[in-house]
């Protein structure tokens, strides 16, 4: 009988210390997230705006159409996971595993991004301007007709990444790899490129006018011949 009583009473507790995460890990805007596990979740337009979910894990998780605006997400965990026009404008996911997730048409507005890894993701039509990627993993990414405009690529590796037609006037890609990266039609006026390694970088047709290439490593013969062009028209005005 007291064994029964002891097994009854433990079941209890776990019961209830069962019930209790349940309850805390309910989605909600502005609710304290922290650590909860939502792995293969369905949380298609969930609000979790200015949450906290730092430390969570997405893994595989459905959030098509999800605003988590100004959301606290650091260090969280989103491998393989569906972003599909998720909002996460404003919002802190530095250090976060975004490898293998779809974010195509996501809005990144202002967000904090900083040593992402984005390796495997999908970023076609991405919105990131003025957000801060310095010291992400983009190596490899496809991210046709991205938007990039004041945003932060300092030491961010972008090596074999497909940036064709990106939107970046005014990036900042101070120290980064570009080696292979696709910027062919991409719109860069009056980026930064200083001290960026751009070996066999693509730049073709792409709009460079006022473009800073100080110390760059590698610049392709392409680039210099435009840059040349382009200060030789200035200099006959």
């Amino acid at each position: 009988m007291r064994l029964t009583r002891h097994a009854l009473a433990v079941s209890f507790c776990l019961l209830t210390s069962s019930t209790f995460a349940a309850g805390r890990c309910t989605p909600a805007p502005a609710a304290d997230l922290t650590g909860c596990d939502f792995t293969n979740a369905t949380l298609e337009n969930a609000d979790l705006r200015r949450a906290r979910l730092d430390g969570a894990v997405f893994r595989g998780a459905n959030l098509k159409w999800a605003r988590l605006d100004g959301a606290s997400l650091k260090g969280g965990d989103f491998v393989g996971a569906d972003l599909f026009h998720a909002i996460f404008d404003g919002a802190d996911m530095a250090g976060s595993d975004l490898s293998g997730a779809n974010l195509f048409g996501a809005n990144l507005i202002g967000a904090i991004l900083t040593k992402c890894n984005f390796k495997g993701a999908f970023l076609k039509d991405i919105l990131m301007e003025g957000a801060d990627l310095s010291g992400a993993n983009l190596s490899g990414v496809y991210m046709l007709r991205g938007v990039f405009e004041d945003a932060k690529l300092v030491g961010t590796d972008l090596s074999g990444a497909d940036m064709t037609g990106a939107g970046a006037e005014r990036a900042d890609f101070t120290d980064a790899n570009l080696t292979g990266t696709r910027l062919s039609g991409a719109s860069i006026r009056f980026a930064r490129f200083i001290r960026s390694e751009l070996n066999g970088a693509d730049f073709a047709k792409a709009d460079m006018l006022n473009a800073i290439f100080q110390d760059a490593r590698n610049v392709p013969p392409g680039v210099i011949d435009a840059l040349g062009a382009f200060f030789g028209a200035e200099a006959r005005r």
